[in-house]
């Protein structure tokens, strides 16, 4: 009947306490990771957000800034991007993006968002 209410579906999203980014990251597919390539090497990526990423590596310490590539699989888009590692756990490198273009942010926040989106549709399902 049209005075009911349809069923509310209730999403929490995670927080977490020593998290520092102002955006929601997401864990990209190891079927189709996105990848970093800095230094002449290509790292995929643990998790992303529209202001950082996140990587393994022994090799850079934290306030390390460079210059790389960042490919998102969904376009097969390559786009240039600059970063600084903002904290190491590990071999963990936390990184924000110092230097990204509009239209490589936009990318990214489109990918983060498909991503949700297909998150969304299997948990209710």
């Amino acid at each position: 009947m049209f005075w009911r209410k349809k069923k509310k579906i209730d999403l929490e999203i995670p927080s977490d306490a020593s998290e520092h980014r102002s955006a929601f990251r997401v864990k990209p597919d190891p079927a189709r990771p996105m990848i970093l390539n800095l230094a002449g090497n290509s790292y995929p990526l643990t998790n992303v957000s529209g202001t950082g990423c996140c990587f393994r590596s022994h090799n850079f310490p934290e306030g390390f800034v460079a210059a790389c590539t960042l490919k998102i699989p969904s376009e097969d888009i390559i786009f240039p991007v600059s970063i600084r590692v903002v904290a190491r756990k590990r071999d963990l490198c936390r990184c924000v993006f110092t230097k990204i273009t509009t239209k490589a942010e936009d990318a990214i926040h489109a990918y983060v968002l498909e991503v949700q989106k297909e998150l969304i549709r299997n948990r209710h399902l």
